[in-house]
C-alpha cells in the first residue's frame, strides 16, 4: 500500500513538472520571413516567375537590391525575402514582385514607410483593412506600387500593369500577406 502511495506521488510530481511552463519559454515561434510571401498559385492564375531570394544580412541584401539596401539598413534591417510572380491582368501578361522586410521594430518600419526615398513619392494613403497603414502609387500607366506596414514588417508590392484589375490583384496579394503576419 505504501509503495502505491509513493508511486502515485512520483507520478503526480512528474505530471506537475510536465505541465508547468518554463519561465524562459514563450508561445511565440519565430516566423520564417519567406513563409509570409504568397505561395505558388495561392492566388489563381499567378505563379512563381523565378526562385526568389532571402537576405539575412546587409551584404546579402546589397547583392539583391544594390542601390536600395542603404535605406533598409538605415532603418534597422534584420532580414528580407523577395518573390517574383507572373499572371494576367485584363488578359495581358503581367509580372509582380514582392519584397517583405523585417526591420526589427515598429518604429523602424514607420521611419522607412515615411522616408522620401522609399519609392512611394506621390503615394495615396489607402483605407484598406491591410496592415497598420498602406499606400498606393500609379506610375504613369505602366505599373502600380503598393506598400503596407504591420508590426516589424514593411511590405512592398510592384506590378507591371496600371488598371483597376491590377489594383485588385495588388490588393489580393497584400491581403494574403497581411493575414500571414503575426504581429
Amino acid at each position: 500500500m505504501k509503495a502505491i502511495r509513493i508511486l502515485t506521488s512520483v507520478v503526480m510530481i512528474f505530471s506537475l513538472f510536465a505541465c508547468s511552463k518554463d519561465s524562459n519559454s514563450t508561445n511565440q515561434t519565430k516566423q520564417a520571413i519567406q513563409d509570409l510571401l504568397v505561395k505558388d498559385n495561392e492566388i489563381t492564375g499567378w505563379s512563381f516567375r523565378s526562385s526568389g531570394w532571402t537576405a539575412n544580412n546587409v551584404s546579402e541584401l546589397t547583392t539583391y537590391i544594390d542601390g536600395a539596401a542603404e535605406l533598409y539598413q538605415k532603418y534597422g534591417f534584420v532580414e528580407a525575402s523577395d518573390q517574383k510572380y507572373t499572371g494576367k491582368v485584363n488578359n495581358t501578361s503581367a509580372d509582380m514582385e514582392i519584397y517583405v522586410f523585417n526591420l526589427g521594430t515598429k518604429e523602424n518600419v514607420l521611419g522607412c514607410y515615411s522616408d522620401a526615398n522609399n519609392g512611394l513619392s506621390g503615394a495615396i494613403t489607402m483605407t484598406l483593412p491591410i496592415g497598420e497603414g498602406s499606400k498606393y502609387v500609379r506610375n504613369g500607366g505602366l505599373s502600380q506600387v503598393m506598400a503596407f506596414i504591420k508590426g516589424k514588417y514593411y511590405v512592398y508590392l510592384d506590378i507591371s500593369a496600371d488598371t483597376e484589375e491590377s489594383l485588385n490583384v495588388l490588393t489580393q496579394f497584400a491581403k494574403n500577406i497581411n493575414a500571414k503576419i503575426k504581429s
